[in-house]
């Protein structure tokens, strides 16, 4: 901490005597200002802020007690050592009333002296601490309280905490930003808390960026659309802005969330940026069905709550209907996954599972990995791609990837080039074809990288393979 002392006396040889004590056992840049008198020691105050000032109590016009009075209306955190010829009970008791840490008699011996300010420094040091660890743990229960929304987990902690950080918040909404620049998020999160005091911000090295903006007023759609318009306009960065509903209950801030979300969404179609709050559209249910279907395959379950609870109450019916009718066309036996109160996680949770489950057994008990095999085999010489092969057999290709493995043990491209390699030490045993003929016999179009491939698999070259089989 870098401590500032400002000395206060109507006596400028009491000024330099206490200066010259003060700056030999704290050095010369410890004093920041002198006053003669009360009303230069309020502006002294103002103008340089000083942690401890040193006031005499009798002084012409103001005196020290007044001088005291109004600085701390203005700089509560200023802490004063009185200093007086006047060795009464009657100071000492209006000085301590006033906050007056030290009370030093004149003439001040130096030990004295280094003594009021070292226990005032102490107190100073102590009260920052512990305004950094109120900040600290502040900062720790705002993350929580924004991250278990996200999680739509609100619990009476949550209550809590609301109540100790955002006592008069009134309302509150999501706004989830994904930008093409990331140097602007400092830029936006200071334009945010310049204009709602009460905002948490998520670690700004996540993507999308996150906030839950609340204000103390109420506010409708057009305010909150003029802001995020002035937000949007800050730069000329392309960025996309998606806006969740307002709300006055805590309970419905996950909503709000999951609704920028989905707005944010919707927005991404968009390749110059915008920004706006959700269109629950036929459109943007069939978008939910689609990213479903897609985490089914994968069995990927708790990402596909996750896009139902970014859908809007009016389409989980609808969409509920749509994941079975789709299963159904693709002749998935979904008799055993139903809703029956389409509004429940819970209900939602165990039919995706169950959805899922279906989409495992059907797709491997349609052999897509041996025919995915047999392609390979037939055009193991060629140019070959997992995209290339996931189209072959019609499945996407994360999940096409996803089961690849699960039952060859192997990842595609191990599988590829470990066929490849195979086949290669067929060729170099027969000792017929050159090196770089057998390259492009077996799919590599670079010999030199065929070399390597074969070393790293084999611990000896192409060449060292086909003499050391030779010889025998």
């Amino acid at each position: 901490m870098n401590l500032s002392i400002a000395l206060v006396d109507d006596e400028m040889i009491e000024r330099k005597a206490m200066r010259k004590i003060i700056e030999d056992h704290f050095g010369k840049t410890i004093i920041c200002g002198e006053a003669a008198n009360g009303r230069q020691a309020i502006q002294l105050a103002d103008e340089k802020r000083p942690n401890i000032m040193l006031m005499d109590i009798k002084m012409p016009g103001i005196d020290g007690l007044e001088a005291i009075e109004r600085i701390k209306e203005k700089h509560p955190d200023i802490k004063f050592i009185m200093i007086s010829a006047y060795d009464l009970f009657d100071y000492a008791k209006q000085a301590m009333k006033k906050g007056v840490k030290e009370y030093i008699l004149k003439p001040a011996t130096k030990e004295e002296t280094i003594q009021a300010i070292l226990n005032v420094y102490r107190e100073i040091a102590e009260e920052q601490m512990n305004q950094e660890r109120k900040k600290y743990a502040a900062e720790i229960a705002k993350k929580h309280f924004l991250q278990q929304i996200m999680d739509q987990n609100i619990t009476k902690d949550l209550q809590t905490i609301k109540q100790e950080y955002f006592p008069t918040m009134k309302a509150g909404f999501f706004l989830v930003i994904d930008l093409e620049r990331e140097e602007e998020r400092e830029i936006l999160s200071r334009k945010i808390t310049e204009t709602y005091r009460y905002s948490i911000i998520q670690e700004k090295n996540r993507a999308p960026f996150i906030m839950l903006i609340m204000s103390e007023d109420t506010v409708d759609k057009a305010e909150v659309l003029r802001f995020v318009r002035m937000l949007f306009l800050t730069s000329s960065g392309k960025k996309w802005m998606g806006i969740g509903g307002i709300y006055e209950q805590l309970q419905d801030f996950p909503r709000s969330f999951n609704e920028a979300l989905l707005a944010l969404g919707q927005l991404k179609v968009q390749n110059r940026g915008g920004y706006g709050f959700p269109t629950h559209t036929e459109a943007a249910v069939q978008e939910i069905l689609k990213e479903i279907l897609d985490c089914l395959l994968q069995n990927d379950v708790i990402r596909a709550i996750k896009h139902v609870k970014q859908t809007d109450e009016e389409n989980l019916q609808p969409l509920y209907v749509l994941i079975k009718q789709n299963l159904h066309t693709k002749g998935i036996d979904t008799q055993n996954c139903s809703i029956d109160n389409s509004k429940s996680l819970s209900e939602w949770a165990s039919f995706l599972h169950q959805c899922s489950l279906s989409v495992q057994q059907f797709y491997r008990s349609q052999g897509y990995v041996e025919r995915a095999k047999q392609y390979i085999r037939n055009h193991f010489n060629e140019l070959l791609t997992l995209e290339q092969v996931a189209e072959k057999v019609e499945l996407s290709p994360p999940y096409f990837a996803k089961i690849f493995k699960e039952e060859t043990g192997k990842t595609f491209v191990d599988y590829v080039t470990e066929l490849r390699l195979e086949k290669a030490k067929e060729l170099l045993l027969q000792n017929q074809l050159s090196f770089k003929e057998i390259s492009f016999a077996v799919g590599y179009r670079d010999p030199n990288y065929f070399s390597r491939v074969f070393k790293k698999y084999f611990h000896m070259s192409p060449r060292a393979f086909r003499n050391t089989i030779l010889k025998k």
